[in-house]
Order: C-alpha cells, then structure tokens, then sequence
C-alpha cells in the first residue's frame, strides 16, 4: 500500500460507493430500484410489481436537508477543500472527478477514509468508508455507530433495515449481495438530497464488506456518477516521491 497505494485506494473507496447511480432528473432511493420493493411491505391488496410502489419513497418534509456534510458544503470548489485538508495537515489524493482523504474535516466515531466527488468543480457528494473487514462483529459495530451518527444530525430515516439470516451468522458479507441480509438506513428530501448509511460487500473480495456514509446534493442526485473502472488517476498518483498516500 505504498507507491500504488493512491490507485488501489481509489478503486475501493469508489468500491464503497457500490453503484449508487439515481436516474437523471429523479428523486430515487439509494438502491437497486429491482429490490427496494422488498425492503418495505407491501399493503394487502396492493398490486405487485416488479419496481416499488411509490409508499417506498416516502420523502422528508418536516426537517431541512443537508447542505453538505463533516465540514464542507455541496457546491464548494476543489481548491477550497483542498487547503483546508492541508492547513488540517490531513493527506490527500486527486483523481479527475473525485478527492481521497485520510479523514474528512470533522470527526465522525469511527475512523473512515474520505471521498469527495465534485461535479465540475463543485462538490456534490461526500462518503465515507469504514474499515474493510470479513469480521461481522465490528461490521455491525461500526454500522450502528455510523447509523447513531447520522441521526443524530439527519434525525429519523426514511428507511431501516437491520437483518442478518440465520444461515448467514459468521459470513455476513457473503450473504449481503443476495439480500438475506441487510443494514442500511436512507434519508430523502423532495428537493434532491440523499444520505445512506449501509454495510456492503467489497466487489474485489466476496469475503469482505465494509460501512459507509453517502451524502448525495440534489445535483448530485439528478445526474448519474461516472463510472468508476474509467475514472482516470492522475499520474502523480503513482509517484513515489510525492508526500505519502491515505492510508487507513
């Protein structure tokens, strides 16, 4: 994790971001609109369908929506993040579209590494990632620590969801692509902004999975993320001359 270690960490931090891509010009949920169905029950008498009724989007409408998030606010510049990363003498590393930190601006409980993604040169979306890991003790731990954090600026989310199959005790990462299990928790707003707190599997090792945070802006929101496996690196990235990468 050293000279290729600014590579390797972008491609599994945007791992972490596990496909979050809303269609254009929507408000949706941050998941795969061919499972959210079965994240919330359907009403005796309900159709069913193959995509969620629209009870499963339920927004918020008795609180404000963030305007960024640990520190930063949607539409700030790059080089504005970036000097207050470094006057916080706080390591980080570019790509075209997004910045990678060893911590984010503001504590969060766990310790996390940082993604800003920027659309154009306004940020539009902050996650976090906690640690990689097969072990499902500290999996949910740093879930419910992650989940209490949120709500406790965001309040109370438009969905929950904490579940573990029997069959699933010991492995839980290889059980959360199949949603038998699930930990996640989503927060949206009719304006455009999202947040998901979740526990995900690692795309380059079944075996592992990590928590997370996402806060999407309404910008954000209404155009899709480019797509991570063409998301160039710039070529300092590969130096290693240059001050040392993120490391977790």
């Amino acid at each position: 994790m050293r000279r290729s270690f600014a590579l390797a960490l972008m491609f599994s931090v945007l791992a972490g971001c596990r496909d979050r891509r809303p269609v254009p010009g929507t408000v949706v949920p941050l998941v795969d609109p061919r499972t959210a169905a079965a994240l919330v029950p359907p009403r005796p008498g309900a159709p069913t369908s193959d995509r969620p009724s629209s009870e499963t989007f339920a927004l918020i409408r008795d609180r404000p929506p963030p305007a960024g998030a640990l520190g930063v606010r949607f539409g700030e510049p790059r080089a504005a993040i970036l000097a207050r990363h470094r006057t916080a003498a706080v390591p980080c590393r570019e790509s075209r579209e997004y910045v990678f930190c060893n911590a984010p601006l503001e504590p969060v409980p766990v310790p996390v590494l940082v993604t800003y993604e920027f659309c154009g040169d306004a940020l539009c979306s902050v996650a976090v990632d906690a640690t990689r890991t097969s072990d499902e003790a500290v999996l949910m731990r740093e879930f419910d620590q992650l989940l209490a954090f949120a709500r406790g600026t965001l309040g109370t989310p438009i969905h929950e969801a904490r579940h573990i199959a029997p069959g699933c005790r010991g492995h839980l990462p290889v059980c959360l692509p199949s949603r038998q299990s699930q930990l996640d928790a989503r927060w949206s707003w009719p304006d455009g902004p999202q947040v998901e707190v979740s526990v995900d599997p690692m795309e380059d090792d079944a075996l592992q999975a990590q928590t997370g945070v996402t806060w999407l802006s309404a910008e954000r929101v209404r155009h899709p993320a480019p797509d991570p496996a063409t998301t160039p690196v710039d070529a300092a990235l590969g130096s290693s001359d240059d001050a040392a990468a993120p490391s977790p």
